[in-house]
Order: structure tokens, then sequence, then C-alpha cells
């Protein structure tokens, strides 16, 4: 992917695709090339060149400005700090939940069959098509105007068998709600659901006994599922696309801030926010989801594993825009409470994110249930001492989402 950039922007270490003005004024005979030296940035500079053309599948990317933010609050920790404000209070639902819930089961199915098309083509060897993505973008969007959880809350429940087809939605859905978030603009957040519908395309190019393997892939096996983002890149560099949004997200949606990622190690400064949005967005759909090989984590524990690694994996600004997005307890997340009882969080409270509107169902201590009770944990002396498995005590998320789905 080429950006352009002004030469004095040039470092070591990033590849050099094309440069400006005519050739014979610089002195390097070739056009493209790996920049190993100062030497090399101090000669382009002084040849007058104006601006340069940086491939950043090759080399290093321009860094991108230092976004220094206060820390991050531990989350889900009942003690920790709410998150900083990152856009204007969200407007109310225009929808209740549980009409909204009825929309969106309708819209993941049309998901699946757009996803499964755009994928069949795909391993057909047709060129990727993405108007008909585009509109199950759009209609993605105006579910989550209509009410922001109901979508995100059904996309998270995926049958082991839709998987693929499914992450790819739920990813789509999480990208655009975060980029809300963010305030970026909206044909921006456009093609972030775009780009969250085809990061993993280019896993339809790897053996099926790599991508189903249930058990740890060897180094070589490693090594091939690694290629997948630039496979992925290359696919989606041969369609009819409006921005390069979703070939960044492609390729980068598995680099980490620390640089442990891949395919290329890049570190925080040399991802866009796109990329950086993907890799949360992607890594919480994935642990919160059955797949090969991995049983699904409720939102609550995936929540904790991404908040202690901010800094490290994930970037602090997007992580506290994505905690603000699916809550720092996301919709259907079950909570021990202080009376010893366990309660289904119904919605958020977006001035207090750690004491949400709860339903309590069931009573460790007599080991039975009890009569449902709807309590919003601002205005009560009940406090969270625990997040819950549901499965491990007997109720599906299915089952939750009936309990919660008439309380707003």
């Amino acid at each position: 992917m080429l950006r352009r950039i002004r030469s004095e922007q040039l470092q070591v270490g990033m590849y050099v695709a094309r440069l400006g003005g005519p050739w014979i004024r610089h002195p390097f005979w070739r056009a493209r090339f790996l920049v190993s030296s100062e030497d090399q940035v101090r000669q382009i500079l002084s040849a007058g060149v104006q601006e340069v053309w940086i491939d950043i599948l090759k080399g290093r990317n321009l860094p991108a400005p230092d976004e220094t933010d206060a820390p991050v609050a531990p989350v889900p920790s009942v003690s920790g700090a709410t998150p900083d404000a990152l856009s204007p209070p969200a407007p109310q639902p225009s929808a209740s939940l549980e009409a909204e819930l009825g929309r969106a089961r309708e819209l993941l199915q049309s998901g699946k069959t757009v996803v499964g098309s755009m994928f069949a083509d795909v391993r057909m060897g047709r060129a990727l098509e993405v108007d008909g993505a585009l509109l199950l973008v759009d209609s993605a969007s105006r579910s989550l105007s209509r009410h922001g959880q109901a979508l995100l809350a059904l996309a998270r429940l995926k049958a082991r068998d839709d998987y693929n087809y499914l992450h790819a939605f739920a990813v789509c859905a999480l990208m655009i709600a975060v980029g809300r978030t963010l305030a970026l603009p909206d044909d921006e957040v456009r093609e972030l659901g775009l780009a969250g519908l085809v990061h993993d395309i280019g896993k339809l190019t790897l053996p099926e006994a790599v991508l189903l393997k249930t058990t740890a892939r060897t180094p070589e096996e490693e090594e091939t599922y690694r290629r997948h983002p630039s496979a992925g890149y290359r696919i989606l560099n041969e369609a009819r696309l409006n921005s390069n949004i979703p070939l960044d997200v492609c390729v980068h949606h598995h680099e980490r801030v620390d640089g442990r990622g891949y395919p290329f190690g890049l570190v925080g400064r040399e991802l866009s926010i796109h990329a950086k949005i993907a890799a949360i967005c992607d890594a919480y759909d994935s642990l919160t989801s059955a797949r090969s090989g991995h049983q699904e984590w409720s939102p609550a524990r995936a929540m904790e594993y991404l908040a202690v690694r901010v800094d490290t994996l994930f970037d602090r600004r997007v992580f506290k825009a994505f905690s603000r997005t699916v809550g720092i307890y996301p919709l259907g997340t079950v909570l021990r409470l202080r009376s010893n009882r366990l309660a289904v969080v119904c919605a958020q409270n977006e001035a207090d994110p750690l004491r949400p509107l709860v339903m309590a169902f069931y009573s460790v201590s007599q080991s039975r249930p009890v009569p449902a009770e709807l309590i919003d944990l601002r205005h009560s002396d009940e406090t969270v001492v625990a997040f819950e498995n549901a499965a491990e005590w007997g109720y599906s998320d299915e089952q939750l989402m009936a309990m919660y789905a008439g309380t707003t």
C-alpha cells in the first residue's frame, strides 16, 4: 500500500516506492529501495526531492501523532475510575431493545448470506464485489442508531459452524460503533464497517487443516497461518474500493502496539487508528465466540483480558472508546452482587459505567432461581463483587437474553 509523505518525513526503515520529480535530479538510479541509512535520507533531501511515496507493506509507516492519555481505568475492577469522555453522550435509543433484537436477528441472517456469497466468489477466483457488503454495512449502521447495544449483543451469540461468517459481521458492527464513539467522519465509519467484513478474507487461502486445527499449530503451520493478512491484502488490492481503509485493516489487524504482532512487527506509532480499532474488535469477538480449539469467554472476562494488555498489545485511546461502546460490563454479562445473587446486565449507565442496570435472577446461597428484580446499581446498596460464567450456573446466553430483552 502506497502512502505519499513529505521528504523530510522519510526515515530509516521505510521502503521507497517512488521519488517525486524527474529521476535524473536525484542520486538514486532505482526508484524502489529500502532506506537503510540516514545518509540516504540526507542525499534525498539535498537533491531537492519534495515528496516520496512509501510502501507501508514493505517497510515502516509514518508514525502517527503521539496519543497520550491519562492511565486506563482497571477493568472490570469495581474500584476503578470511569473512562474519559471521547464523544458527546450517546443519543437515546429510538427503538426498544426487544424490538431491535428482532430486527437484528433478521439482519444477522442477511449478513450471513451476504458474507457467504462474498467469500464464495473469492474461493472461485472471481474479483471481489463490495456493493452488497456496503448495503449490509449501512443496515448495521441504522440498527446501531436505533439501539446501540442490540446488534452487538446478538452478534456475539454465534454457532461454532457460523463463526467465519458471523465473526466478520460482528467485527463490522463493533468497528462502526467504536468509530462513532471516536467521532470519526461518517464516510470513514462506513469504510471501517466494510473493513470489518473483509478483515479476515485472507483466511480463505489457508488450508483447512491449518485454519480449523483444534490443537496447537506447529511452527510451520503458524508461519502459514500468519500469511493470511498479506493474502487478504492481495485479494482486496484487486477489488474496486473507495478507500485504503479496508486494505490497511486487513493487513494490519494482527499488529500490536508493542511490536509483537504480525506480519511486520510494527509498533503503535506506525499503525493507523483504523488498524488499532480492528485489533481490539477482532480480539474481543474472537475471545467471546465458540470456534475451533476455543471455548467462548464471558464478555467481562474478555474485557479484563483487553484491559490488562493496554499499552502492550492494544492502544489505550482505542480501548477507552471500545469500553465505552460495549460497556465495562457488556450487555448480557453475569455479575455476582454483594447480596450473593447473580444478576445479568440489562443496560449501561452512561454516566457511571461501573454501575449498570441489572436484573437479579439467582441466589448463590440458596442454589436456586429467585424472583427477577430489576436493580439500578447507581441507586442501590448492592455492589458488584465479581463476574461469573453463566454456563457454570446452568444458563445459556439465549436464556439470559430472554430475561433482559423486555427491560428497556
